[in-house]
């Protein structure tokens, strides 16, 4: 048994987690485990769990608290609360109290009965049971005062294993940690010197030095003070270590000063260095390899006292040819001093020559721009004293032993940072065109800061026409698409042909049944044809099923692509959408559907967008992708308007309606449901008739009017051949008559629905049906009844994996549960319900399940988070119009208010 306080609150009983129930039921745990094995007074527990104004009936809840939790902990048979003179105190071993055990691993490791090694081992067991901040999912003034001087613990035990480990000689290893520790304490001057140390060992001396005056001003312009003996005894010994020349050739490339970010990159790159080891750093073009190369080699230099070597390969040099292995040879060995008439001529021997005069010696070797590994191999030392970093736009999977590093575009931030200092100037907008690739930021900004009359903004608008973003990215001494040209020219016949189609992709995520469809070809020869654009770096490869291009080579793709190429494509996209396919294809293009179905109109091809654009729409509402689905809907009408075709617009008139009615529009939900009534009637379309009558009642409804909403639900029945849509109606107007007190008219109605579903083998649907049923049977007093059917829901939805399902069955149980009084339970439902719609956007479901979670909490005593839930409820209802559960939301904060007797005011308000 663990009883977890070191994160989020929790017990683990046999590796299964043990539910502690709600959060104030948590706190009483957590406030009695700090203090394991010691009386904690009632008044102290109030105190920590409800703050200095606890409600009136604290003590009572705290009384039901300690019950539960008395029945919690018997399972485990080792920990349990007794009451004693003066409070509670929690009986258990120490051992299986995580913060206990954290503070005896520390006392262990402080003691200095042992070693450093064996110190450094108890230290980084105790900082490895922290997973996030203590005390995590808890709310109070105890809480938030626990939480900080706990996480002083940790930082002192962080502390003191890292200068353990400092002493047993580590220290690249340790810079990520140190540099997240140094950003979050900038006047902490022991991990300052911690700090110091790790970069000087890792041949960082110029950041070292660069740290040190930082953490000088900010002591002096915060605590007016001077750094401390220890920190200052460490720059010393920085600037002692660094005067220490290299002996050999150094031949290293210019360092750029404005370099920006790859933090991580540069630590597993130096850190694997210093074993004197081969690194292949690849990526695509213009992504940075050179950069993160040359500036690893200059950290690195004075590992490798006997020389810093570089050499272009010119794999990717435009107007060069690959160096040839000999060649590169004879440049390397001239840079050790030995002149060309010695180098011997065969490309054996040269190699031979080279390994002779690197073996033992302390040489750290760049090789920059490499074409294959065949150009590398060999140029590659002999023994382990020199190490080698080799670039390419390659993946050289072929060079047995060599580590590899892939470099990936520039977080948007470290984007940001890198234009604004290159160009001088701030321009997010900008920044972001450039989609994160250092070259074209670099070239970006050189010409913002090379044409004082422009703004950022120009720029940014010129980069935002895509059609001429690569012609922008060009200056006198460089040029992208001439970069990008070098690796297309490498790829044979087939490959050239795929990179352009794959061009033509409206999307953002092109799977390889895409793919295959834009070439023509079958999957296996497509996914080889990917493979090869996959190696060159001219793909980036999503997951298992997907790929993507960089917007910037996108747009180079299609520069490169005929118009008839291109048309020919599209269309085959095109057929390959509009058959759309089951839940899991929808969900791999879902990144697409929105943009293809747009493509589908601005070609002219409406068959094909209202097609792709119906199929869509049904799978983005029933995933609760809301936003998506009005904009889908939107665009399947504009398709179908153009068809004049009832059968094409009827059922995109539907979806928009839905989706305007999911999104709380419900006034344009109303017209676009009249505007599909008015047309099934003219159309002799039945079941669309009956499908706008019954969203319109659905409308009233929630607008509060449930005797027009019957009407309409009534003309729909009345009118309507197919059970599927009777099933609908039916469990609507259920609720309607439960609304109205009509308790038998709304079981008799949720029970033919339910039948309906069941005869169809509609499961998805029958959930919903026989959550209605549920809880109209709670209204009538059949509890037993009501309490099994509800459960019977829940179950079928999540068998069925319909997250919808669930929330609304969660919903509809948590009300069956609190009409039969348990609260507890109550809870559990309706905070299930509302963790599966904060996922969902699902604004109607979530006004309803919010409301029922701040009943359950008024239920159970706990009327502050109860408010919490009502302004949710509240706020939600309002924006969406739905008056019902706006009333009730308003009734449950004024409960909510007076049982912690405060004055009365709106959620908005208060």
């Amino acid at each position: 048994m663990i009883l977890r306080l070191l994160g989020e609150v929790g017990l683990l009983v046999d590796g299964r987690e043990v539910d502690l129930g709600p959060a104030r039921q948590r706190c009483v745990l957590a406030a009695l485990a700090v203090d394991a094995n010691l009386a904690v007074s009632v008044d102290r527990l109030t105190q920590r769990v409800w703050g200095e104004r606890p409600p009136s009936r604290s003590r009572a809840t705290l009384s039901v608290y300690l019950s539960r939790l008395r029945q919690v902990l018997a399972v485990t048979r080792s920990a349990r609360i007794s009451r004693r003179s003066g409070g509670y105190v929690l009986e258990i071993e120490p051992a299986a109290v995580d913060l206990e055990r954290f503070r005896d691993l520390c006392r262990r490791a402080r003691a200095g009965i042992t070693d450093d090694r064996h110190a450094a081992g108890l230290l980084t067991e105790a900082v490895g049971l922290w997973h996030g901040e203590a005390l995590t999912g808890l709310v109070s003034d105890w809480v938030t005062a626990e939480r900080d001087r706990l996480a002083q613990e940790l930082a002192e035990a962080e502390h003191d294993r890292t200068d353990v480990l400092l002493r047993l000689g580590h220290g690249p290893d340790l810079l990520a940690d140190l540099a997240r520790r140094a950003t979050a304490n900038p006047v902490d001057e022991r991990v300052a010197r911690q700090y110091l140390i790790a970069l000087s060992r890792a041949g960082r001396t110029a950041d070292a030095l660069t740290h040190y005056e930082r953490i000088s001003g900010h002591l002096a312009e915060e605590l007016g003070a001077d750094p401390g003996a220890a920190l200052r005894q460490a720059h010393t010994e920085v600037l002692r270590t660094s005067t220490e020349p290299p002996l050999g050739p150094c031949s290293l490339p210019y360092r750029v000063p404005d370099f920006v970010g790859r933090e991580l990159e540069l630590d597993q790159l130096r850190q694997v260095l210093h074993g004197g080891a081969t690194v292949l750093v690849h990526g695509m073009a213009g992504i940075g390899k050179t950069a993160v190369a040359v500036r690893a080699c200059h950290d690195s230099a004075p590992r490798f006292p006997d020389g810093q070597l570089y050499i272009d390969l010119h794999g990717y040099t435009p107007g060069h040819r690959p160096l040839s292995p000999a060649a590169a040879l004879s440049e390397l060995l001239a840079q050790l001093d030995i002149p060309p008439t010695r180098h011997p001529d065969g490309l054996d021997a040269r190699a031979a020559l080279w390994r002779a005069r690197t073996a033992g010696r302390k040489v750290l070797v760049l090789l920059d721009n490499a074409a294959g590994a065949h150009q590398l191999r060999p140029l590659l030392p002999g023994t382990s004293s020199a190490a080698v970093v080799a670039t390419s736009r390659r993946r050289l999977t072929a060079l047995e032993g060599a580590h590899t590093l892939a470099l990936d575009l520039l977080p948007d931030a470290d984007a940001m940072t890198l234009f604004t200092a290159v160009s001088g100037r701030e321009g997010a907008t900008a920044a972001a065109l450039c989609g994160g690739l250092p070259l074209a930021l670099r070239i970006a900004a050189a010409r913002l800061r090379n044409r004082p009359h422009w703004t950022s903004d120009d720029l940014a608008r010129r980069l935002a026409e895509r059609r001429q973003r690569l012609s922008e990215l060009r200056t006198t001494d460089q040029d992208l698409a001439a970069v990008f040209a070098l690796s297309y020219r490498e790829l044979d016949a087939l490959q050239q042909r795929m990179f352009r189609l794959l061009g033509a992709h409206p999307g953002t995520r092109i799977t390889l049944a895409a793919a295959s469809a834009l070439a023509d070809k079958s999957a296996p020869d497509t996914e080889l044809l990917l493979d090869g654009l996959l190696d060159a770096h001219l793909l980036v490869q999503l997951d298992r099923e997907a790929y993507a291009l960089h917007d910037l080579l996108a747009e180079h793709a299609r520069s490169l692509t005929e118009p008839a190429e291109r048309s020919e494509a599209l269309d085959r996209l095109l057929d390959y959408f509009r058959g759309g396919g089951a839940d899991r294809w929808h969900a791999q293009e879902l990144p697409n559907l929105r943009a293809v179905t747009q493509c589908a109109l601005e070609r002219g091809q409406f068959q094909h967008g209202w097609r792709i654009a119906d199929h869509t729409a049904r799978y983005l509402r029933m995933r609760g992708h809301r936003d998506e689905f009005l904009a889908v809907a939107r665009l399947g009408v504009t398709a179908a308007e153009h068809l004049d075709d009832p059968h094409a617009l009827l059922p995109s008139l539907e979806n928009l309606a839905n989706a305007h009615w999911e999104a709380g529009r419900l006034q344009r939900a109303m017209e676009v449901a009249d505007t599909q009534r008015r047309l099934a009637a003219a159309s002799d379309a039945p079941v669309a008739h009956a499908t706008a009558l019954s969203r319109i009642g659905t409308l009233h409804g929630m607008f509060g009017d449930y005797r027009q909403a019957l009407a309409y639900y009534q003309k729909a029945l009345s009118s309507v051949p197919d059970d599927t849509v009777t099933a609908i109606v039916l469990g609507n107007l259920s609720h309607a008559h439960e609304m109205l007190d009509e308790f038998d008219q709304a079981l008799a109605a949720a029970t033919r629905a339910r039948r309906l579903r069941e005869q169809a083998e509609d499961w998805r649907g029958w959930a919903l049906a026989t959550a209605q049923e549920a809880l109209v049977l709670a209204r009538l007093g059949r509890l037993d009844e009501a309490l099994a059917t509800a459960a019977r829901a829940v179950d079928t939805a999540v068998r069925h994996d319909d997250a919808f399902g669930q929330a609304w069955a969660c919903t509809d149980h948590a009300e069956v549960l609190l009409a039969a009084d348990r609260p507890e339970e109550a809870y559990r439902q309706a905070h299930r319900a509302c963790t599966i719609l904060a996922d969902l956007n699902q604004p109607l479901l979530l006004t309803m399940a919010a409301n029922t979670l701040g009943d359950a909490h008024l239920a159970l005593g706990e009327p502050r988070p109860a408010l919490d839930r009502y302004r949710t409820a509240h706020h939600t209802a309002e924006r969406i119009h739905y008056q019902r559960q706006k009333d009730r939301a308003l009734a449950g904060y004024d409960r909510a208010r007076a049982a912690l007797a405060l004055p009365a005011v709106t959620p908005s308000s208060g």
